[in-house]
């Protein structure tokens, strides 16, 4: 990616977190940024083109967060999900818009199955570390599978409810709020070493 391709990428993600992906044109977009509208669509032909770019930076920020902290604790997995959280804020316009995306960019509905599906893999497998690792308990597999859909969907859709109950331009200050909720959802299910994490893990929130 060249620095015009960049700037072009950095200003939709303003903009779009600022209004929504649905109420910001590649020509308002041109306008903002002191370009033609044709030296926009050069780098990006059409407004899919630079909303599915700007997915497949989440996706590898994501990754490369996944990558770098391995969790050998819950208080890792806790921890790790903060960077998650942060880093979702920064694309909240995609998370915001997911359904309106899916329906309209086949590129970015094929991709997502694909990144869901590894995603989830990977919650299952540090769910399953945690166990192993006796930092969590489950009288079932029925209730390990909770923890893992339980977390699968917060991560996807706190955006959406806390914008409900809130507005657009506040979600960091929710954060911590869902980020507690997460810690909480464990409590049920953690050993003596996981309460300790889960409690060293809230009280740095504080």
């Amino acid at each position: 990616m060249n620095a015009t391709q960049e700037k072009i990428i950095n200003r939709a993600l303003e903009l779009f977190n600022l209004s929504g992906i649905e109420y910001v044109g590649m020509r308002e977009l041109a306008a903002d940024l002191g370009m033609r509208i044709g030296n926009l669509t050069y780098y990006f032909p059409t407004k899919d083109d630079l909303v599915f770019s700007l997915s497949q930076a989440y996706t590898a920020s994501n990754t490369q967060i996944h990558i770098y902290l391995p969790v050998k604790s819950l208080y890792d997995f806790l921890k790790k999900n903060v960077l998650l959280f942060e880093n979702g804020l920064k694309y909240q316009c995609l998370m915001l818009s997911m359904v309106h995306l899916m329906e309209q960019n086949t590129r970015i509905a094929s991709n997502y199955q694909t990144v869901m599906q590894d995603r989830v893999s990977g919650l299952v497998q540090d769910i399953s570390l945690l166990e192993e690792t006796k930092y969590v308990k489950f009288g079932s597999e029925d209730d390990k599978l909770l923890i893992v859909s339980s977390n699968s969907l917060q991560n996807r859709f706190w955006f959406s409810e806390a914008v409900l109950s809130g507005s657009r331009q506040n979600l960091a200050s929710q954060m911590t709020h869902y980020l507690r909720m997460k810690a909480h959802l464990f409590r049920p299910y953690a050993t003596k070493k996981g309460i300790y994490d889960i409690e060293r893990f809230l009280n740095e929130l504080d």
